[in-house]
């Protein structure tokens, strides 16, 4: 049978966090080792007394935390046998696919308008040198959603005329990026992008249902004209738990564009 110290579930994991009840993040962090493997279809879960009292939390929180999964098809328990995990999440190849293809749009996927402003400017920090913008943007404030589950929140900036352009509620219906891509066609030039791993604090966490400090991958990019005027910027935190970034490279990119794989140290004058 399988001890709390081989699943890696420690106490601190499952301490006191508002937003978010104790049971859905033991329920979160169950579903996130089977998603990933540690948790091998037949793997035997520990009996409910058992994780409770290893993790100092109440029976009813495993319980409730199992009946979710349970409901999910992921486990299944038999008196007098235990609890199995029994599936995998159906999700984690779709999610994926989201997360990494702009134009994807798998049916589980949604997104929550939470703010459109208009006359908005880009931050200094999705600005690189040179850059050229103004402040005629509009700021549109997102949370993506996978079948109810909130894993990526996002601000976005899009020049004005260019979200005008734009079919009405586009930003109810698909991922921005990809509606610019296709209304802008060959006016978009250049885009660069950058990724940093890093604690969430507690209006993220609030948004993303985790735990205080979890972590997160921010995504910041930028969409340029030839002139190097900025089109389009952004940034997206995604869930540290639903993160997976996957690109295929010819290799003979590696060479002509060392920087796909190895990105360069900007110049300490580009800062000044």
């Amino acid at each position: 049978m399988t001890d709390d110290r081989t699943m890696g579930i420690h106490r601190p994991e499952l301490s006191a966090e508002r937003g978010v009840a104790q049971y859905q993040r033991l329920a979160s962090l169950l579903r996130h080792r089977i998603a990933k493997g540690e948790y091998p279809l037949g793997t035997q879960l520990p009996p409910i007394t058992q994780l409770a009292a290893d993790l100092g939390v109440a029976v009813v929180t495993v319980r409730q935390a199992y009946a979710l999964l349970s409901k999910e098809g992921l486990i299944h328990s038999q008196r007098g046998i235990g609890t199995h995990v029994a599936a995998l999440p159906a999700s984690t190849g779709a999610i994926e696919l989201a997360i990494n293809d702009p134009f994807a749009a798998p049916q589980a996927l949604a997104f929550d308008v939470l703010e459109i402003r208009r006359r908005a400017r880009v931050p200094q920090e999705l600005l690189g040198p040179g850059d050229r913008s103004d402040d005629d943007y509009v700021c549109v404030r997102k949370l993506h959603t996978y079948s109810g589950e909130p894993f990526c929140y996002a601000e976005i900036y899009v020049l004005t005329p260019v979200f005008e352009s734009l079919p009405k509620n586009i930003a109810k219906e698909r991922k921005l990026l990809a509606a610019v891509l296709d209304e802008l066609g060959s006016r978009s030039k250049h885009v660069r992008q950058r990724m940093t791993v890093m604690p969430a604090d507690f209006p993220l966490c609030d948004m993303l249902k985790i735990p205080f400090a979890s972590p997160v991958a921010k995504m910041s990019r930028c969409l340029l004209d030839g002139k190097g005027s900025v089109l389009y910027a952004g940034v997206t935190w995604y869930r540290g738990d639903r993160y997976v970034s996957e690109v295929e490279i010819p290799a003979s990119a590696l060479k002509a564009v060392p920087a796909i794989t190895e990105p360069q140290r900007r110049a300490a004058t580009e800062g000044k």
